[in-house]
């Protein structure tokens, strides 16, 4: 081969080289700015969580803008530097699933609400189930919304002839609710068929294109579940493995599931619900025995049924809170918080990345939270008890309690979960979403370890959740006292 043919060739093989090396650089550059806006989206979502949590429309929409470029239609977000371990935060954040429900738009949704109210002791001693349907029948009557309410498990109903000796379902009219069917037996609340088939007939004889389903009673954490029926034996309750089940048979897809409960605002009962709702309204601590306010949220419901879950889960918890507030004789402090369903497994993976990494520190002091029991807990008859009972632990005051190189992605993803959040002055030690950890007691533990199995938490976790049984500090609570009285709302650990 003579000279001038190898110093082609030679050439020819250096521009291939070259080539390769810039395509490789441009991908490469490509990538890291993409991890890099998707950190700043979140960091912006995060940031929009201003005081307690509230989303006005401007920023709702600057937020579906940073959405919208996640979904590879182009955003406008500045490029910001981020360490790895915030890259990796992006790139779950960027992973998380669609919306599973998409209004129509333009007021022309149709919506159906069912209302699982389990009237209990707290219909039978004071009317509190009727007195919650006289507040959804103050707002005006739309011929788009129907709200559907099945009856069971009280011994006395205060109003409205509701019967007392068998169930019934109910659609609200514009100054009553209508008897549509009562063909029903008593039926149990604590068994998950009677919870599927409500489900079920009320999308089959209302069908909809947005449904909402409110389980109305007493609620008992992530594991015990909702629900105490007067007809059922003492410790019966729908546990939540069992509202999983039911929620599956039903077969129905949610815009929002709501638990006018107690204590039900756990990162475990979410993890239950992520494949059957877009979102959660849940209380982590305490419900008072006024419940959710429903007049203002129904309101706006019959006025704009294409309103959007976020600005109308708003209205619900910003007037459960004021309704606490301005009544005496029956408020108390409330804290109600609007969960973001496709947020909750990178939650959760965090959470374990955390407590397993902080193992010592957790087994060596009682984390639970201590606040006084009121309203709507489980066992209803139980007058003196508080949320240590319940092995609740707020999360992001354990996060940040504890210093550890984990903290940061864990709070990060929770900004994420907690998409809306407010509380009573008196509740600011408490942020909206709890982990329950069973320190010194086999006997919980036992019932957590088969629910947990069966919702489908990894097995080594709950594994190792066992450990906290044999914590013979259970009784060395941590003082939360400082985070109590820094915590002011979610927009300070926006950036995080």
């Amino acid at each position: 081969m003579d000279y001038q043919t190898k110093r082609k060739h030679i050439l020819i093989l250096f521009f291939i080289i070259m080539a390769f090396l810039l395509v490789y650089t441009v991908a490469g550059s490509i990538l890291v700015t993409r991890d890099r806006e998707a950190q700043a989206r979140a960091s912006e979502r995060g940031r929009l969580q201003g005081g307690r949590g509230r989303l006005n429309g401007d920023e709702r929409g600057r937020l579906a803008d940073a959405q919208e470029g996640d979904n590879g239609k182009g955003s406008d977000a500045p490029v910001v530097e981020t360490p790895p371990e915030d890259r990796v935060a992006a790139i779950q954040n960027r992973l998380v699933r669609q919306q599973m429900v998409t209004p129509v738009g333009d007021g022309k949704d149709t919506v159906t609400v069912m209302i699982y109210m389990n009237g209990s002791n707290l219909e039978t001693d004071s009317g509190y189930a009727t007195q919650d349907i006289s507040e959804m029948l103050k707002a005006p009557h739309s011929d788009q919304v129907n709200v559907v309410i099945e009856t069971l498990g009280t011994k006395r109903w205060h109003d409205y002839d509701i019967k007392n000796d068998h169930t019934q379902r109910f659609v609200l009219d514009e100054d009553k609710p209508v008897l549509v069917d009562d063909t029903l037996k008593q039926l149990d609340c604590t068994d998950p068929e009677t919870l599927t088939d409500f489900i079920t007939w009320s999308a089959e004889n209302y069908p909809a294109d947005r449904y909402f389903l409110i389980l109305w009673d007493h609620g008992g954490g992530a594991v015990d579940g909702f629900g105490w029926d007067q007809y059922q034996r003492y410790e019966a309750s729908l546990t939540t493995d069992e509202i999983q089940s039911a929620l599956r048979d039903a077969g129905v897809t949610f815009d929002f599931i709501g638990m006018d409960a107690c204590i039900m605002s756990s990162i475990e009962f979410c993890y239950a619900l992520y494949d059957f709702c877009d979102y959660c309204i849940l209380s982590e601590d305490f419900e008072s025995a006024l419940g959710w306010s429903y007049e203002g949220w129904m309101t706006a419901l019959a006025q704009n049924t294409s309103i959007d879950t976020p600005s109308l889960a708003t209205i619900i918890i910003d007037d459960m809170v004021n309704a606490n507030k301005s009544n005496r004789r029956s408020g108390d402090s409330s804290t109600l918080a609007l969960i973001d369903e496709r947020y909750i497994p990178s939650a959760f993976d965090s959470w374990v990345n955390f407590a397993y990494a902080n193992e010592a520190a957790l087994l060596t002091t009682n984390f639970s939270r201590e606040v006084a029991r009121t309203g709507r807990a489980l066992p209803p008859c139980r007058v003196s008890s508080d949320l240590q009972e319940y092995y609740i632990t707020d999360m992001l005051a354990l996060a940040v309690s504890i210093d550890s190189k984990e903290t940061k992605g864990l709070v990060s993803r929770l900004a994420a979960a907690v998409a809306y959040y407010n509380c009573t002055d008196d509740n600011m030690g408490l942020t909206g979403l709890a982990v329950t950890l069973p320190y010194g007691d086999n006997s919980f533990y036992s019932s957590l370890e088969k629910v947990y199995a069966n919702i489908g938490i990894d097995k080594r976790y709950v594994e190792w959740l066992n450990k906290f049984t044999k914590n013979y500090g259970g009784s060395d609570y941590y003082d939360y006292e400082e985070f109590n009285q820094s915590w002011s709302g979610w927009e300070e650990y926006s950036s995080n």
